[in-house]
């Protein structure tokens, strides 16, 4: 009986001893097929923090903000404005109107003017905001 207990008590520790082994085989195998895969969701993930993913898109948005206001981009946008413009002028004053393809540089020119009108509206926002934050720090 006493051989029995001790048969059966070895029996368990070495059930758990590959039942542990088997689950690290498991994650090593999850590990080596997502390794090379670009979409690596196929592993469990924990859970992400909301408010610190709250904060990186806040600062995703500021980033953008700043970047839609810079001197540059104003200034290829004024330019590529400015070539359209006089495209579809050239385009009206040839003796050989094609409305097609004055109708397809009206519409881009529309696109790219609304455009630029968001981002310096979004740039003038930024600018107002960075003023009532340095006021607020002021006082």
């Amino acid at each position: 009986m006493v051989e029995f207990e001790e048969s059966a008590e070895l029996n368990r520790q070495e059930i758990q001893e590959h039942e542990k082994e088997l689950g690290e085989f498991e994650v090593q195998m999850e590990d080596g097929r997502n390794e090379g895969l670009f979409f690596k969701n196929l592993r469990r993930r924990t859970p992400v923090d909301k408010s610190k993913a709250k904060e990186e898109a806040e600062k995703m948005k500021d980033v953008a903000r700043e970047k839609a206001g810079s001197r540059t981009r104003k200034g290829f946008y004024l330019l590529f404005i400015g070539l359209l413009t006089f495209a579809i002028v050239d385009s009206i004053a040839s003796s050989s109107t094609d409305w097609k393809n004055i109708a397809v540089l009206g519409a881009t020119l529309v696109a790219l003017v609304s455009q630029f009108i968001y981002e310096q509206t979004m740039s003038l926002e930024t600018g107002e905001k960075r003023k009532t934050d340095t006021e607020e720090e002021n006082n």
